[in-house]
């Protein structure tokens, strides 16, 4: 058995084990030769089992460790992938983080712009609403941005604007009612924001697939409804078309800002209307105002009613009163003579309109020389000079204007073909002018030189112009004078008048 293990082992053998093979003596005939033989062949054999042994060990050991470099190998490769992954997960994190960054910035910018747009603040709403629907595509870059109108009963919604970015233009679409969408109609009276990112699957956009998204190749939908004053007043739709759209909290949040801003159009082309309603008002009332009062009073009437216009039981109370005190103004009255006895022989409308065409003729004069109407009653024309802004020759236009009615009245005719004549009558003196009372304004003139003038022409001769001594003194120089005399006038006595001929 030791030869066969030796033979078997010969290859195993180191060199130091070969030298001592070597030196092992031949083997011979005697007892201690044959004894030592044996003996140095099992050391030999015994040797060789150890080294046999230890050789499996060392095998053993060596597969142990390649297997347990093989695991290392492997937990480091599986280790290094799930880094790779983690890395590229991070990557895709930054990346998207990135995205929303800037997609937030731009969405920003856009609303910041917005905020600051004429058409939103001044209410221009028309040209509101197409900045809204283009900017909105541009901001969240959806095909189709559209603003829908709700009727008075929420059961209609009309396209009052719809943006397409790929055509860069603005049209309408059709209307959407609620009859034919009740479920679309609820979820927008219920919801503030709805988002859907496959509209096939979704079942409030089940109603409108076939017939409105299918054939326009729409596959997400975000709608944003808006309000006004807390009326519901429409919605505002984005509709993404090829691809299917995943709606970021960030992009819902835009579109209700949009939304917003756009009440707030609404709300300002709401003002601007009542505005421009209240300035239409204001002037029809500052023109009546102009007709019945001069310039200068109607606007410190005015003023005021601005001051007083907190305290109105003030007004009710005591009434607005405009009053000045004018040293020397010049007044006319003119009556048409006979009139009485003519208006009872013909129509009201016949007689309305003769007066309207004489003293349109006598307010023509009015504005020519710069004087001031004050009133007419009946057939009564009354102008006065020197107020309410006080001027020199007030009597010299007062003059002008009496010749020039007295020339004019001849124009007219009664319907029998005969003439109409005036009684006019003028005085000089001092005077008050002013408005009184809380409605019918009408600027006034109180005094004794009103009273003396009213004299003059009812104490006056028809087709004459009679005037005072006051007022001839003012214009003697410039004007042909005929001396009446003296007349006895009601409450005043005896005074001396003239009647005005014409111009030196």
């Amino acid at each position: 058995m030791s030869v066969f293990v030796f033979c078997k082992s010969r290859t195993l053998i180191t060199p130091h084990l070969t030298n001592l093979f070597s030196n092992v003596p031949p083997v011979g005939n005697t007892a201690e030769s044959i004894l030592f033989t044996l003996l140095g062949w099992g050391i030999l054999a015994t040797a060789l089992i150890s080294m046999v042994a230890t050789r499996r060990s060392l095998n053993l050991k060596l597969q142990n460790l390649q297997k347990a470099n093989q695991d290392l190998d492997l937990l480091v490769k599986q280790r290094t992938n799930e880094l790779e992954a983690a890395k590229s997960s991070l990557q895709r994190t930054n990346f998207l983080l990135d995205r929303r960054e800037q997609q937030l910035r731009k969405q920003q910018n856009v609303l910041f712009a917005l905020t600051k747009d004429k058409a939103i603040n001044q209410g221009d709403f028309i040209i509101a609403v197409q900045n809204i629907t283009r900017t909105g595509s541009y901001a969240l870059n959806v095909e189709r941005v559209s603003i829908w109108l709700f009727n008075k009963n929420k059961t209609v919604l009309h396209c009052l604007d719809l943006y397409q970015k790929s055509l860069k233009s603005h049209t309408e679409a059709d209307i959407l009612t609620a009859e034919k969408y009740p479920s679309l109609f609820k979820a927008i009276l219920k919801d503030r924001a709805i988002a859907v990112e496959d509209i096939q699957e979704d079942e409030i956009f089940q109603e409108l697939f076939l017939s409105y998204y299918l054939p326009l190749d729409i596959v997400s939908a975000l709608i944003s409804r808006f309000e006004v004053g807390g009326e519901i007043m429409g919605i505002l739709a984005f509709e993404h078309t090829d691809i299917q759209h995943l709606w970021l909290e960030e992009e819902i949040s835009f579109a209700n800002s949009l939304s917003d801003l756009l009440a707030l159009g609404m709300e300002a082309q709401e003002r601007r209307r009542v505005e421009e309603s209240l300035r239409v008002e204001q002037k029809k009332s500052e023109r009546l105002l102009l007709n019945v009062l001069p310039p200068e009073i109607a606007e410190r009437l005015k003023s005021l009613q601005f001051k007083t216009h907190k305290n109105p039981l003030h007004l009710k109370t005591s009434g607005t009163i405009v009053a000045d005190s004018f040293d020397e103004v010049t007044v006319l009255f003119a009556d048409i003579v006979n009139f009485t006895e003519y208006a009872a022989a013909i129509s009201a409308s016949a007689l309305v309109n003769i007066l309207n065409e004489i003293f349109s003729e006598f307010d023509y004069f009015v504005e020519q020389y710069d004087l001031e109407k004050i009133k007419t009653v009946g057939d009564s024309y009354m102008v006065v000079g020197g107020l309410p802004v006080p001027s020199n020759d007030h009597a010299e236009a007062i003059a002008e204007m009496a010749l020039q009615m007295q020339s004019s009245i001849k124009k007219f005719k009664r319907e029998d073909g005969s003439q109409f004549s005036l009684r006019i009558g003028i005085h000089t003196g001092q005077a008050i002018a002013g408005v009184i009372g809380t409605k019918k304004f009408i600027y006034d003139l109180w005094g004794d030189t009103v009273n003396v003038a009213s004299r003059m022409e009812s104490y006056g001769i028809a087709d004459c112009i009679q005037v005072t001594e006051a007022t001839y003194q003012l214009l003697k120089d410039k004007y042909h004078f005929e001396q009446r005399g003296m007349i006895n006038i009601k409450g005043k006595g005896e005074m001396t008048t003239y009647l005005l001929k014409g111009r030196v």
